[in-house]
């Protein structure tokens, strides 16, 4: 309990933004002199194309001719030359692929001149149908399911099972349980390769028919070719006879490969340090590896071992204190991911990436509950177990137990199919169709912009800034003297405040819609007071 309490404490500390806009040139909402010759887009982390284009829009919503290309963290859209570009809002959508395979798309505004009075939003990026997304979990899940059966299952033969226990039969039955579990990871992580390439460019599974580029999906490939290599290994050590030593650490050799697929195609990738969160992330998986196929091996080989209590007793302690060791690495890896890939306690709530880590950490705390009763109540009663009743008794109870184990962790990685295909970033802002509310003017060589929030009757927010010629905010000797009127009502003078550089607030009370004029003087020197109107609309 003490351990889940500090996975969620954990997710309270700073941490890297995950496949985020950082900056951008110009910047969101910049009104320039001129035209730029390039808009420049940095992320957090590295970042590819696909075959969804850039595109750049006008205020009326017709794309723009520009070209894009992505080096590293940086993308570069080339824009026509100034002279074809008119003054007035031009909208970016960009889309990208990020690091650990999400589609990642958002658009910014910038305006040439000035801003426009209103401004058509771009049509959303292309996205794959619910049929592909869930396909995509749904396989996702299964193969977190059996590569962490094939290989728990395995490092219980080699670490748990007693080797005086020489019988074949329940060996057998464990290898070919295992044997199934490898061959259907192998399978499932082959199949997401060309299904994560269809929903990265937000295609349907008809779209493989036109092409595949696997450059956009070589994480993928890696994860596949890693569970191949891996499970391959595992299963051609695993035999019906007790392992010897060179077996047992070919066999647990063999599962940390498969099991470091997950981390090359994860959330892991984006963050640092890479290469510790990157090994935490394979411990994780290695220590749910262990609980899971522990379980399922116990469930399976308990049954068979009934009226040999001694070497029950044995095999259960061997995985109680195991396992015991096992929670804390889960709990401390765990803790670490969820602290550098959240960062905040608000993801846990606003993404669908932090509600699903908070069912993963609700069930993992019934497991661990579970786990507790196995081994300070289950435990003795089959140690202390006598005659043929109580053996028996005490077996029936340690089986139904580890099965109802066995079955929240399945449950869990259910969840964990989920999560990994979610991205622990808030959706990005998008620009929304309609009016903009910015009203511009010029007097002498300066630019005075305004702006109403909410934009309607009763009380609103009022926004002065002032620019010079190259659109940098500039700062008057004293505030600018503000007062707003309508026809037939002048509500007077407004006190305004500096928030910013050229930037100035205040507060006023509108008692009816229509055009509102905004007058700004601005004080220059003792005998230079130009003064200008800005009209802002204010819709019914």
């Amino acid at each position: 309990m003490l351990v889940a309490v500090a996975v969620l404490c954990g997710g309270a500390g700073p941490a890297l933004a995950h496949a985020d806009l950082i900056s951008s040139d110009p910047t969101d909402g910049a009104v320039v002199a001129k035209a730029p010759e390039t808009v420049m887009l940095t992320f957090n982390e590295a970042v590819r194309l696909t075959s969804q284009t850039i595109t750049v829009y006008d205020a009326a919503g017709d794309a723009v001719v520009s070209e894009s290309s992505a080096s590293g963290s940086v993308v570069r859209i080339e824009l026509p030359a100034a002279s074809a570009l008119a003054e007035g809002t031009y909208t970016v959508g960009w889309n990208v692929l990020s690091g650990d395979g999400h589609p990642i798309a958002g658009s910014l505004t910038f305006s040439i001149g000035a801003p426009s009075a209103s401004v058509t939003a771009p049509p959303p990026p292309a996205k794959s149908s619910a049929a592909v997304t869930i396909t995509r979990d749904l396989l996702a899940g299964l193969t977190y399911l059996a590569l962490l059966l094939a290989g728990g299952l395995a490092m219980f033969l080699a670490l748990v099972l007693p080797t005086s226990y020489s019988g074949s039969r329940v060996r057998g039955r464990l290898r070919t349980v295992a044997t199934y579990a490898a061959g259907t990871a192998v399978v499932t992580s082959l199949l997401l390769v060309p299904l994560s390439w269809v929903y990265a460019q937000g295609l349907e599974l008809s779209g493989l028919v036109s092409g595949f580029d696997p450059g956009l999906v070589i994480n993928e490939i890696i994860f596949a070719a890693l569970v191949l290599i891996g499970l391959g290994v595992v299963i051609r050590a695993l035999s019906d006879q007790p392992p010897t030593t060179l077996q047992r650490r070919i066999l647990v050799g063999g599962v940390l490969v498969a099991l470091s697929g997950p981390a090359a195609a994860g959330h892991t990738r984006a963050f640092d340090p890479s290469a510790l969160l990157m090994l935490s992330d394979v411990l994780h998986l290695a220590a749910g590896a262990f609980w899971l196929g522990g379980l399922v091996g116990l469930a399976l080989s308990l049954p068979a071992l009934a009226g040999r209590e001694v070497l029950a007793a044995t095999t259960l302690a061997r995985f109680s204190t195991l396992a015991g060791g096992i929670l804390l690495v889960v709990a401390a890896t765990g803790s670490f991911l969820s602290w550098r890939i959240l960062g905040s306690w608000s993801v846990f709530v606003e993404t669908t990436y932090g509600r699903l880590l908070l069912v993963k950490i609700a069930i993992a705390l019934i497991v661990a509950g579970v786990g507790g009763w196995n081994r300070w109540r289950t435990l003795p009663a089959v140690r202390d177990a006598v005659g043929f009743g109580d053996r028996g008794r005490a077996a029936a109870l340690v089986t139904r137990t580890v099965r109802v184990e066995a079955i929240l962790i399945v449950v869990l990685l259910g969840v964990t199919g989920f999560l990994v295909n979610q991205s622990p970033r808030p959706a990005p802002v998008e620009v929304n169709s309609g009016s903009t509310g910015v009203g511009a003017s010029l007097v002498d060589d300066l630019r005075v912009l305004a702006v109403m929030d909410p934009q309607e009757r009763g009380s609103n927010v009022l926004l002065i800034q002032l620019q010079d010629v190259e659109g940098e905010p500039y700062d008057p000797p004293t505030p600018p003297e503000v007062s707003v009127r309508t026809a037939g009502l002048n509500l007077g003078k407004v006190q305004v405040t500096a928030i910013s550089n050229g930037t100035y607030r205040g507060e006023v009370i509108l008692p009816r819609d229509g055009v509102w004029e905004v007058q700004v003087s601005i004080r220059l020197s003792r005998f230079e007071s130009p003064v200008t109107t800005v009209r802002l609309k204010v819709p019914r």
